[in-house]
């Protein structure tokens, strides 16, 4: 009798081990999960930040948002986990939008973009954007479309290839990266909320250390997604007389250097297919004309790029064995102001 108790008491304790680990698991009804970070600065110099977490309740599709002021970044959203009534959960967060009143000061941005890096709680994949609205009034237009699921506002950014070849896709760890870069810059997604749609993309930010220097077209943002091996499939294009989609390219990059002279010469191969066109066009027409088009865009903005020293094609990462290393943190400054591209469009019909 004796012996059974013995293995009954060791039988217990033995259970309760395996219950040490688990008292503080929270379940996941009991957890607010945001999806999207708000970032903006005030004008008293304080940081905003404002969540957006989708409820979870079983078929919906609405979202709530909570907003903490504070000094910086890293103290408010520890503001937050501790007023709000469920667990915070930040592991989960897919887009950060940032404010544009908060990228005029280059030491804000690195600021803000160190802290989300090092962060052991936002992941380092999550997107980044800029905004030109107030945060609020943005989230608050979302969650106003009708039928708009909370994870529509990541769809978005990842229609496909096929579908939206303008819009890019920039991470977190690859803007902190651009912080300390020599040889490329790096070009942030600008979105705002749309009239009728959840966002209207507008082009992108160009950032340069840390700060912002310009701001291109999504025309032009389409040159920056070739340069990166996105191909431009999908994209539709207008020539007055004619309308074509292009349905495959590829772009072929051969970088030189004799003495003090850099040489760029790049290939874009477009294979398109004629949607409408006016009587009396020629493919052959449209073939020149498109290319022409197409070669005089790149080179407009290429020269405002080289004008502003923004290497947003990324094409002093070609010349980094080429360089010695000592020189490579003065390519803005020596050598990308003498670079020369040749830019070539060569156009098929499928």
């Amino acid at each position: 009798m004796k012996k059974n108790r013995y293995y009954m008491s060791a039988f217990v304790l033995m259970s309760l081990t395996l219950l040490v680990g688990c008292w503080d698991v929270k379940e996941i009804d009991k957890r607010d999960i945001p999806l999207i970070i708000g970032i903006r600065k005030e004008n008293d110099n304080q940081y905003k930040v404002t969540l957006y977490i989708p409820i979870t309740e079983k078929g919906s599709k609405l979202s709530r948002t909570i907003t903490q002021k504070g000094t910086n970044v890293s103290s408010i959203l520890e503001q937050l986990k501790t007023n709000t009534e469920d667990a915070l959960y930040y592991k989960q967060v897919r887009l950060i939008i940032i404010q544009n009143n908060l990228t005029k000061e280059k030491e804000d941005v690195s600021e803000v973009i160190k802290f989300l890096m090092k962060s052991k709680e936002i992941p380092p994949v999550a997107l980044l954007a800029i905004t030109d609205e107030n945060i609020e009034k943005m989230f608050s237009s979302i969650n106003e479309k009708l039928d708009a699921h909370a994870t529509s506002v990541i769809d978005y950014f990842h229609k496909g290839a096929d579908w939206a070849p303008e819009i890019s896709t920039t991470r977190i760890w690859e803007v902190y990266r651009s912080l300390f870069s020599y040889t490329k810059d790096i070009a942030i997604p600008v979105v705002n909320a749309g009239k009728d749609t959840l966002l209207s993309f507008e082009g992108s930010a160009v950032l340069k250390n840390g700060k912002i220097i310009d701001q291109i077209s999504p025309s032009e943002n389409q040159f920056v997604n070739l340069f990166q091996n996105q191909p431009a499939k999908g994209k539709v294009e207008s020539l007055g007389y004619a309308s074509i989609m292009v349905k495959n390219s590829s772009l072929q990059i051969k970088s030189s250097k004799k003495a003090d002279d850099l040489m760029v010469s790049s290939d874009l191969s477009l294979k398109i297919e004629v949607l409408e066109k006016k009587e009396g066009a020629t493919n052959d027409q449209i073939q020149r004309e498109l290319e022409k088009l197409v070669e005089k865009r790149f080179y407009n903005l290429f020269e405002q790029a080289q004008k502003n020293k923004t290497d947003i094609f990324g094409f002093g990462q070609h010349f980094r064995n080429q360089i010695p290393y000592d020189e490579l943190k003065n390519w803005r400054e020596d050598y990308y102001p003498k670079l020369k591209v040749n830019f070539q469009v060569h156009v098929k019909m499928e």
